[in-house]
């Protein structure tokens, strides 16, 4: 509850019908004096841009505030550019997507940003990402420079996280998991509602746990042995099936290896399922210390199905403390670049909704949408 008089109540909502912001949907009945009427939010009334980095190129999404995909572009980066170079060429993406998607440039309310690596969210700062190979890089910052808009800098398995929280699966789960797989292992938590960053942003590496101690432990490319990443990420499966490191670019290898196992080899069919396996025995570990009522596990790895799947939910239940399995409720969400884009964005949509609005001292993101527009449109330059 507000506990605001009635008529402050009246004058806001009526600020956001005249923004076009909420619209009236119907009334209902009265039970005495001036019949009810319900409100609700008029998505295409702002929208926002989320950009999800990879390590040659990127998607970026122009989302409503409904979090929908109205349009998304890819570009690439070049791999020579310094991050100063990158940012131009993500600015000029983001430009160019909201110009294909017909959006009023003074309707969009900011981006978001997402990559792998430990990220300061609070300042923007990229601390370190080793795919995109930066170091101590104020993206965020340097991005508001060049679209002057708010620019919101997360590691995407968080944004992916966010997105699940306010628009997915995880809006009536208050404290769950999101697993992801495929070029990395990453992991978000939720916890009363909020990301779990930890002390410094690094909260969440979950790929990079040991679990092999051997002296044959696969290397894994953050530089260590036996991670988890080694194990079960299209890196470390390709490296076991091919014995080579197989870089960053790894889809079509990937696509080629799915299409041995699918045909029956036995080695290939055994990779995978050590992935899944290592998995689950790590997924009932998360479980058994942050005891969620949802887990997730999304990526593009997903794209292996059962040769993942099968053993990763035969092994959970085996090695939870105390539980039968079903206390815990599992999705699967396989994930495309689009909607990692798509979790960047909701870094935005999460600040335009946020109750209550006017905590932090700064100037409300949705303050964009009850201002006139003349005097909020800017212009890049």
């Amino acid at each position: 509850m507000s506990n605001l008089p009635g008529a402050t109540i009246t004058h806001i909502v009526g600020d956001f019908v005249r923004a076009g912001l909420v619209s009236e949907t119907q009334s209902e009945e009265s039970s005495g004096g001036r019949p009810p009427v319900l409100l609700a939010i008029n998505p295409g009334a702002g929208h926002v841009a989320g950009v999800k980095l990879r390590e040659n190129g990127m998607t970026v999404a122009i989302c409503d505030l409904g979090c929908n995909v109205v349009h998304h572009v890819e570009a690439p980066i070049a791999p020579s550019a310094v991050p100063y170079q990158a940012v131009e060429t993500i600015a000029a993406a983001v430009e160019s997507c909201i110009g294909e998607a017909g959006i009023t440039r003074s309707g969009v309310l900011g981006a978001g940003i997402g990559l792998s690596g430990l990220i300061d969210s609070a300042r923007g700062i990229c601390r370190r990402s080793a795919i995109l190979d930066w170091t101590d890089f104020e993206l965020g910052p340097a991005l508001e420079y060049e679209l002057r808009v708010p620019v919101r800098v997360d590691n995407d398995v968080n944004t992916l996280a966010v997105a699940e929280r306010h628009f997915g699966a995880g809006r009536d789960a208050s404290d769950f998991l999101l697993v992801t797989i495929g070029r990395g292992v990453g992991l978000g938590v939720v916890v009363g509602g909020e990301i779990y960053r930890g002390a410094h942003g690094g909260a969440g590496e979950f790929g990079h746990m040991t679990v092999d101690t051997s002296e044959s432990a696969a290397p894994c490319n953050c530089g260590k042995l036996g991670c988890l990443e080694a194990i079960a990420s299209d890196y470390g499966i390709l490296r076991a099936a091919t014995g080579e490191d197989p870089g960053h670019h790894v889809e079509e290898a990937m696509s080629a290896l799915l299409g041995r196992a699918r045909e029956g080899d036995v080695r290939v069919r055994a990779i995978f399922a050590r992935a899944g396996n290592a998995l689950g025995v790590a997924l009932a570990n998360l479980v058994n210390i942050f005891d969620p009522n949802l887990l997730i596990v999304g990526g593009e790895g997903l794209r292996a199905g059962d040769l993942i799947t099968g053993p990763l939910l035969a092994t959970l239940p085996r090695h939870l403390f105390g539980r039968t399995g079903n206390e815990v409720r599992v999705e699967m969400h396989p994930t495309t670049d689009v909607e990692w884009a798509r979790g960047a964005a909701s870094l935005v949509l999460r600040e335009v909704f946020r109750t209550p609005i006017y905590e932090t001292g700064e100037d409300p993101v949705i303050d964009t949408l009850l201002a006139p527009r003349p005097s909020r449109a800017r212009k890049r330059g």
